[in-house]
């Protein structure tokens, strides 16, 4: 009898490993663009990640980054199965096998902040300062932003790197930099009272928002499950605080063709920089 019953667990144990548990769940990774802290990254994405595996009878795991740079050069090499992006990531990440599903349908604006006590009041008065950005490649918060003041209002000034957009509002707020580059919805997240501090000098033309992309190596079926499975949870009126809180407040399909494809026309290669920290 133990003869059979051992020989009966092991034939259970061979097709576990041969075929995999008919119960467990299918995992992917799911990566963050760190535009603010890991810490508040977990707080807002937890609940969506949850909500959309309980859909699909599968399991997201949230994957974070130090820092942008950390970010583009794991989205670069194909790391994650889907992740949450700028814009502009979408045109590199393209290459690297991207394919934009979701954004949200309201259009990313960015936004030159100074401290209201500082005096200025056109971003000509910038001319030869210090501008604080959170990365290089952050789209419209750094890499668009750089290119118009440049290109367009024809100014000089120096530049940092601040990692968030968290940091580069304090920076300004506390005189460390005479501006800072952000993107109106992260400028928004910020206290009443703290954001009162600030003033808006300057804010670049809208385009298509952050994407939720999926990797190639995922199935076409799949990708437009999650979509769909996105879109459904978006429509139950209980969870709209929490579309808000990952900026993501009123989805739609996001196509590259005609969301992205024409950032990539706007000749910002020359102020793109891929740097590790």
């Amino acid at each position: 009898m133990k003869e059979k019953l051992h020989s009966a667990a092991l034939v259970f144990i061979l097709c576990i490993t041969l075929f995999g548990s008919a119960t467990a769940a299918e995992v992917y990774s799911f990566a963050v663009v760190p535009q603010i802290s890991a810490l508040e990254i977990h707080k807002y994405w937890t609940p969506f990640l949850k909500e959309l595996s309980a859909e699909l009878n599968v399991t997201f795991q949230l994957k974070t980054y130090p820092s942008i740079p950390d970010f583009e050069e794991d989205l670069l090499k194909g790391g994650p199965d889907f992740a949450y992006m700028n814009p502009y990531h979408a045109v590199m990440a393209h290459k690297a096998q991207y394919k934009p599903i979701i954004k949200d349908k309201t259009n990313l604006i960015g936004c030159l902040v100074a401290a209201k006590s500082s005096g200025f009041n056109s971003v000509k008065d910038l001319d030869g300062k210090l501008i604080v950005f959170p990365s290089p490649n952050a789209f419209a918060a750094s890499l668009y932003m750089r290119a118009l003041l440049a290109e367009k209002e024809k100014i000089q000034f120096s530049k940092k790197y601040v990692k968030t957009h968290q940091n580069v509002y304090r920076s300004v707020a506390m005189g460390m930099s005479a501006a800072g580059g952000g993107v109106q919805n992260t400028l928004d997240k910020e206290e009443p009272a703290f954001k009162d501090k600030l003033t808006i000098l300057y804010e670049t033309p809208g385009f298509a928002s952050h994407p939720i992309a999926a990797n190639d190596r995922v199935s076409s079926k799949f990708s437009t499950d999650v979509q769909k499975a996105i879109l459904r949870i978006a429509a139950d009126p209980k969870n709209r605080d929490m579309f808000k809180n990952v900026k993501i407040p009123n989805p739609v399909e996001a196509d590259y063709k005609k969301d992205y494809l024409p950032l990539s026309q706007l000749g910002l290669e020359k102020y793109v920089e891929i740097e590790k920290e």
